[in-house]
């Protein structure tokens, strides 16, 4: 299981990456369950800002219909320009849980479990503008599944493990 997974636009210097973050996730009963997190970043690995940026993506849960959950990331966004080494984060279990109508039902109804052992499929890309005066540019996309797991025998701990999807 990779702990993190980069993908990179190179003509573009913007470089995506997925990675597993250790935190803590408050169940029923008020209770904290260790949770790995699902961190994807934007990084700007260029030289010059990136002035204008709209981030785009897709999720499907294992067998079910993908959603766009643009407006989730634009929501989660608060910054509108880049600068050289800097970075925009989104965590995407809460995007997930937002964004896709099918898997926030179940959460709603079951909790955090109602996501385990589910594949989910995520594809990102960004259009960008390295000026105020140029036309958009494109990245690539990165693909990754993802999948949500018991750490152990049971579920009072939960893992993650990513994997990249070649293009």
């Amino acid at each position: 299981m990779n702990s993190e997974i980069t993908t990179q636009s190179q003509e573009s210097g913007l470089e995506f990456t997925l990675r597993a973050v250790p935190t803590e996730f408050r169940v029923t009963g008020g209770r904290d369950i260790p949770f790995k997190r699902a961190i994807l970043s934007m990084r700007n690995t260029g030289n010059a800002a990136i002035v204008r940026f709209v981030t785009h993506a897709t999720m499907a849960q294992e067998g079910g219909s993908v959603q766009d959950i643009t407006d989730a990331l634009t929501r989660a966004t608060t910054v509108e320009s880049l600068p050289p080494g800097e970075a925009v984060e989104w965590d995407v279990y809460d995007l997930l849980v937002s964004a896709h109508p099918g898997v926030a039902s179940k959460v709603h109804l079951w909790g955090y479990k109602a996501i385990l052992n589910w594949w989910i499929d995520l594809d990102v890309w960004a259009e960008y503008f390295p000026s105020d005066d140029t036309a958009p540019l494109h990245t690539s996309i990165s693909r990754w599944k993802l999948r949500w797991i018991p750490a152990h025998s049971t579920v009072e701990e939960v893992d993650l493990s990513m994997e990249v999807v070649e293009k």
